[in-house]
């Protein structure tokens, strides 16, 4: 399974923050604290998801799409609400926070090489943790949920914030391939069908 390069990095945090933007999740106001909170409730759906069993593919989308369905409708039929299309909003909600930084806050971006020791490392770590004790999305996601500490308030520098941040996005792609969810095409699904939902997403914010 593919993990995200530099390239790829910069062009979907452009991309999520952009879209992200046109549907009023980014303003004037923006505060990160906000946002971090928003990419934790993520966290919380993909486990609801777990728990209700609901899983979909690739395979059932494009199945949609070949039946004739439009993006928004083919989308909804078989991935919204599953585990594969919450991790992919807890990607994309940590994408367009490191796009609005990029776009405010001079920040750099990690190598390739970096990218790839991030997440290498954060698979050992996860492989040793579920081989010692049985392994579950929820434990998975509440061991991640902890290095969200790692920030105070809004007293974190730019630079630390976005490091930090990448961290924690190359684990969610460990997480997610330790359970066979291909991220990437997953990510570029629910990006796709982003793009048709309504202002907000029809939340408060």
């Amino acid at each position: 399974m593919k993990i995200i390069t530099q390239k790829e990095l910069a062009s979907l945090a452009g991309d999520a923050f952009e879209n992200a933007y046109k549907h009023g999740f980014y303003t004037e106001s923006t505060e990160i604290e906000t946002e971090l909170m928003l990419i934790i409730t993520e966290m919380a759906e993909a486990v609801q998801a777990d728990r209700h069993n609901r899983h979909g593919s690739i395979e059932d989308y494009e199945s949609e799409i070949q039946m004739g369905r439009d993006i928004p409708t083919a989308y909804k039929n078989s991935l919204e609400g599953t585990v594969e299309s919450e991790f992919a909003d807890i990607a994309i909600r940590i994408l367009s926070l490191l796009g609005w930084m990029k776009s405010n806050i001079l920040i750099k971006l990690g190598s390739d090489s970096i990218l790839a020791d991030k997440y290498e490392v954060a698979k050992i770590q996860y492989k040793l943790q579920n081989t010692i004790n049985k392994g579950s999305i929820a434990k998975d996601l509440y061991r991640l949920n902890g290095h969200f500490s790692r920030f105070v308030d809004n007293e974190s520098c730019s630079w630390f914030v976005s490091d930090t941040l990448q961290d924690i996005l190359m684990r969610v792609f460990a997480i997610a391939h330790n359970y066979n969810i291909d991220l990437m095409e997953y990510i570029k699904l629910k990006m796709r069908y982003n793009e048709s939902r309504p202002y907000l997403h029809g939340c408060k914010y």
